[in-house]
């Protein structure tokens, strides 16, 4: 074998070792893909969050609106409740749950409005009378 044979050699056997990824760079890639995918799955939940809380002033309104226009169609009457105001074509099946999947608390004659209803949604903790209720009257 002459020593430009065993030089080439050498040479190729470099060259395979350093073709490819070694472990330590594969997994700082992945850790970096997985701090960029969490701190997307973070925004994207909150906004989600924010969401839900607009859609329930949404549908605390679609009521309100629904129950004074049942009122005006009959003589001032209060709606025995939501599922009266579904019955009466006022208002939509979809709109009679709150995003979190409770029923609207709804009070007619209201304490709060006493010339329309009173519409709350005990928000996202499910529980009502707290800080994160949302109310036709607030």
């Amino acid at each position: 074998m002459t020593t430009k044979q065993a030089e080439s050699g050498v040479r190729r056997a470099g060259r395979r070792a350093q073709a490819g990824f070694t472990l330590i760079e594969i997994m700082v890639v992945v850790a970096i893909i997985g701090l960029i995918m969490g701190a997307g799955g973070f925004v994207a939940f909150n906004r989600f969050k924010k969401a839900q809380v607009s859609n329930a002033k949404v549908r605390v309104t679609e009521i309100s609106n629904a129950t004074m226009q049942y009122m005006l169609d009959n003589n001032n009457t209060c709606p025995g409740g939501v599922d009266a105001l579904v019955a009466g074509k006022y208002l939509a099946k979809k709109g009679v749950k709150d995003p979190w999947g409770k029923d609207f608390i709804f009070l007619c004659p209201g304490q709060n409005d006493t010339d329309g209803a009173d519409v709350a949604s005990a928000g996202p903790d499910k529980a009502e009378g707290t800080q994160d209720d949302i109310k036709s009257w607030e």
